[in-house]
């Protein structure tokens, strides 16, 4: 039960920031536990999204509502379909890959260090000349397409949204609203597409009561805290601080 929990917030907190959370788990999970994190039960770690994504909705309708009603419908609709759309389908073929590599690795590492530095360039020189509504149908398809390197284990879903983001000189308040964005189709497919793969035949009272439930609470409340702070500091102080970190952390890992 403290495992799940510690691993629910370890989720929220790092799910919505571009440090990858996925990392953060298997450091956890190997470092403190001795454990691989494909050990985990599916049907907890799809619980930990979950709580993610009623946080990102309560977010999206409630924290940054200012901001969203200012963008036309279409272009939402827009922005969400062609931005998850490439990595959607990439994701479905490379799904295996991904699990198998959810350990500490060189790859994990190296991709830790190289989107850090990426992410370090991407919001120092950026622009801020654009917002959501002056995106184009290139860009749209850009930051999709860019999204799909998140695939690789360490890459961060977040990060690489924000980095295309920057890259097209699109502000940080809205590259964060990008983000958050586009988390939601993402995440929720991720989300069906693990109960597609897992045994559902498994879950009885006792998962739902010790390990569904605590994991879905921890992760909505911790990703609902983290998400309000971090739109509210990298809105203002942009995300150098986050990509110093992640190749500190690569090198942790590395020299470890």
């Amino acid at each position: 039960m403290i495992e799940i929990i510690i691993l629910s917030i370890i989720q929220g907190i790092t799910e919505f920031i571009p440090v990858s959370s996925s990392l953060h788990l298997v450091i956890f999970s190997e470092m403190f536990y001795k454990t691989s994190l494909n050990n985990l039960n599916l049907l907890v770690f799809t619980s930990m999204h979950l709580g993610s994504l009623i946080a990102v909705i309560l977010f999206i309708f409630y924290d940054s509502k200012l901001e969203i009603i200012k963008v036309p419908f279409k272009r939402l609709i827009e922005l969400m379909f062609f931005g998850t759309l490439p990595s959607v389908l990439v994701g479905f073929y490379f799904y295996d890959f991904v699990g198998e590599n959810l350990t500490i690795n060189n790859l994990i590492i190296f991709s830790t260090f190289f989107f850090g530095v990426l992410l370090f360039f991407a919001d120092r020189f950026a622009q801020n000349t654009k917002n959501i509504k002056h995106l184009k149908f290139i860009d749209l398809l850009f930051i999709g397409i860019f999204q799909c390197f998140s695939l690789i284990p360490g890459a961060s879903r977040s990060a690489t949204t924000i980095i295309s983001s920057r890259f097209l000189g699109i502000d940080r308040k809205n590259s964060i609203i990008i983000s958050t964005l586009l988390s939601f189709p993402v995440i929720t497919g991720a989300f069906v597409l693990t109960i597609y793969k897992s045994d559902i035949q498994q879950f009885n009272y006792i998962h739902l009561s010790q390990q569904v439930i605590p994991s879905i609470f921890f992760s909505f409340i911790s990703s609902y805290i983290a998400l309000k702070i971090f739109f509210k500091y990298s809105s203002i102080n942009g995300f150098k601080s986050f990509a110093i970190y992640r190749v500190l952390l690569a090198l942790f890992l590395l020299f470890k």
